[in-house]
């Protein structure tokens, strides 16, 4: 059975949300860092970064599983980061990751592209030969 809100089982939990703030704090420090990255640069990096995310969430299940002691030893790492998931809320994890960098890329690009329609339109007007 198809479960939409459910901690760990279902396709959205709580750390969705956490997902999502990841995607959108990713989208920003990428036009913070590059205020003219391409838009396959700013999807191809971020999709590898949220799915490398997954991966570190899933080799700490892995510890959790089979090296409880080991991951005891690593105070840094809250407990939550290491219950289970199945495949489904990864699925989502990383949709709804790939949400927030969608909602940044075009809150920072948007803009630009109505302004420079805007400046094409006002050439236009002012030199009618082009």
């Amino acid at each position: 059975m198809l479960v939409i809100f459910s901690r760990n089982d279902g396709l959205l939990d709580i750390m969705s949300l956490v997902h999502f703030a990841s995607g959108i704090g990713l989208g920003l420090l990428f036009f913070v860092f590059s205020k003219e990255i391409s838009k396959k640069i700013y999807y191809s990096l971020g999709l590898i970064i949220l799915i490398l995310w997954e991966m570190l969430e899933f080799f700490l299940r892995f510890l959790r599983a089979y090296y409880p002691l080991f991951l005891e030893k690593l105070k840094f790492i809250p407990s939550g980061w290491a219950d289970n998931e199945n495949i489904l809320n990864v699925g989502s994890d990383l949709i709804v990751g790939f949400a927030g960098l969608l909602i940044i890329y075009f809150i920072f690009k948007q803009p630009q592209l109505k302004l420079r329609k805007i400046k094409k339109y006002e050439a236009r007007k002012i030199n009618p030969i082009s």
